[in-house]
């Protein structure tokens, strides 16, 4: 029994002492690390060298934009890929990029009143769908959306970083329970080190041309004729100065006949591994300007 008990003793501490928060971890110049501190800050670079001093204990030299940083164990909360830190380069705003889901599985929230959710399955499958809650409407009157996108492997053009990829995929949107609309779409994305631009082309088939919109007791004419091409453009950039904000826009035009059916949206990102906040403006041709917010939970 005595034996036992100082076997079970020091059982944690043996796995204790043979787990480092640098188990896993890639010595070079290939993979970009985050690291969060104790003290808040985060720091950005690539680690050059694992070490071990007498008394600070193990530690790393981590080359960052200001040079090599020496960083211990005992400083750091944790240590991820950067590209795992930024969880939201599936999408822009509202436009799909051809990056998948993967395992950045998300519940959001457009303006507070449309509600959605999206997840992956490995990094070929994403599936994203919502449906609005406004408060002065029926639910006949809602919207609701289904998105699937097929993202194919992305390969990289480069050794700086650059990579691209390609998505395709199918949209359906109901305005009001009898008013579906249906897009098929096409996707490619070039990834630079700090910077994402998409373009996208996309068909409205399998619908009607002319459409009656019921909101709130008022009926509106709504024309968009089946067989309608349009195009979606938008950047994602990282705004270097600051940890966890980035720079969104994104262009459309929902017919290429009807220039005057065009949008922009501008906006700014804040984020973390775990929940990020979109505010900006759109505006429209017709004309009409609009703020747009988007708060987006990772917590998976």
């Amino acid at each position: 029994m005595k034996y036992l008990l100082i076997i079970l003793f020091f059982i944690p501490i043996c796995l204790y002492s043979e787990n480092s928060v640098f188990d896993d971890v890639y010595i070079g110049s290939d993979i970009e690390y985050v690291l969060r501190l104790k003290n808040g800050d985060l720091l950005t670079g690539y680690i050059v060298e694992i070490i071990n001093h007498p008394e600070e204990g193990e530690g790393i030299k981590f080359d960052t934009q200001i040079g090599i940083a020496t960083v211990y164990a005992n400083q750091i909360v944790e240590i991820f890929e950067k590209k795992e830190y930024y969880r939201h380069s599936h999408r822009i705003f509202l436009l799909p990029t051809a990056d998948p889901i993967g395992n950045d599985h998300f519940i959001g929230a457009f303006e507070l009143m449309f509600f959605y959710a999206g997840i992956g399955i490995g990094d070929w499958l994403s599936m994203t769908g919502g449906r609005s809650v406004i408060p002065f409407l029926p639910s006949e009157q809602q919207i609701t959306v289904g998105n699937i996108k097929f993202s194919a492997p992305e390969f990289a053009i480069d050794t700086t970083g650059l990579s691209f990829g390609l998505a395709g995929g199918i949209n359906m949107a109901f305005l009001n329970h009898d008013n579906r609309f249906v897009h098929y779409y096409g996707s490619a994305t070039i990834n630079f080190e700090t910077t994402s631009i998409t373009g996208s082309v996309f068909y409205k088939a399998g619908s009607a041309d002319y459409y009656l919109l019921d909101i709130d007791n008022s009926i509106y004419d709504v024309i968009y004729p089946d067989g309608s091409f349009g195009i979606g453009m938008g950047i994602d950039t990282e705004i270097s100065s600051r940890h966890g904000l980035h720079f969104i826009g994104e262009l459309w035009n929902s017919d290429v006949n009807k220039p005057t059916n065009s949008g922009v949206l501008l906006g700014l990102r804040i984020f973390n591994s775990n929940f990020s906040a979109d505010f900006g403006v759109s505006f429209f041709m017709q004309p009409f300007v609009a703020p747009f917010a988007s708060f987006v939970v990772t917590p998976f």
